[in-house]
């Protein structure tokens, strides 16, 4: 019969080691040749602040999720994100890597991972560690991604700091939409959303993106349309120009939002 127990891994001055119960300290004895066994990896969530807790089969997920991307090196952090924690229609998972540069491949090989792990559809993101600290600050995109999410370790958001440098670049895409002719209706809902976002920093709210997408139906006040572009159906010239116009109007309002900033 082999002689087992079950124990967790405790932190040494030198070494992290693992105790042997005094019950049976006569069974295990010193010079004693033993093999440890892996049985679980620690898991420990560290959710957002506007984010309390997660239902069992979300939260075993998470868990799985983090446990299926604890060998690849690289990452440094993981973050689950977007309309799988509180929705309970959600076509995929979002994930955030937050990594070093030197696995061009890395969102190929983690998507590989999780896809066959799970045989759900997932949407992976890598920022390099380099560029992320910085891009909590100023970026209105990444601060909304984050607004609810759980990672597997401890974080919290900076404040806030304007940088119209970034804001400018985020501005160069729905700015390029005004002028181009393009076959993707998807591209005017995601143009809107970031337009949104980005008032909202301006203006120093919440960048909670459950608001975001009531201030989408708001605005566009047209299910039809709404469904549309978000599914990236057909729209005609019509609603084109509507939504152009509707995109123009909110550039112009973060032009007057830039220029306060300045005063």
């Amino acid at each position: 019969m082999t002689e087992e127990f079950t124990h967790k891994i405790s932190k040494g001055s030198r070494y992290n080691q693992v105790y042997i119960p005094q019950s049976m300290k006569s069974i295990f004895e010193v010079g004693d040749l033993v093999k440890i066994t892996l049985l679980r990896k620690k898991s420990e969530l560290f959710y957002s602040k506007n984010l309390n807790s997660l239902n069992k089969f979300k939260k075993d997920a998470v868990i799985r999720i983090f446990s299926s991307l604890s060998n690849i090196k690289e990452i440094k952090q993981i973050f689950v994100f977007g309309s799988f924690l509180f929705k309970s229609d959600f076509k995929d998972i979002d994930v955030l890597l937050i990594a070093n540069n030197q696995n061009k491949n890395l969102e190929e090989k983690a998507y590989s991972l999780l896809s066959e792990a799970f045989g759900l559809n997932f949407h992976i993101i890598f920022i390099p560690e380099k560029n992320f600290k910085e891009l909590l600050k100023f970026c209105p995109l990444t601060r909304s991604m984050l607004y609810y999410s759980v990672s597997n370790k401890e974080f919290s958001l900076p404040k806030q700091e304007y940088n119209p440098e970034h804001i400018n670049f985020l501005l160069m895409m729905p700015q390029d939409l005004l002028k181009l002719n393009i076959s993707s209706s998807r591209a005017f809902y995601d143009n809107i959303r970031r337009l949104l976002a980005i008032i909202c920093f301006l203006e120093y709210k919440e960048l909670n993106p459950i608001n975001i997408e009531k201030n989408l139906s708001k605005l566009l006040d047209n299910n039809i349309i709404i469904y549309q572009i978000k599914n990236n159906l057909p729209i005609d010239k019509s609603q084109v120009r509507k939504l152009k116009d509707i995109i123009r109007k909110m550039l112009n309002k973060i032009g007057k939002l830039k220029n306060e900033q300045k005063s």
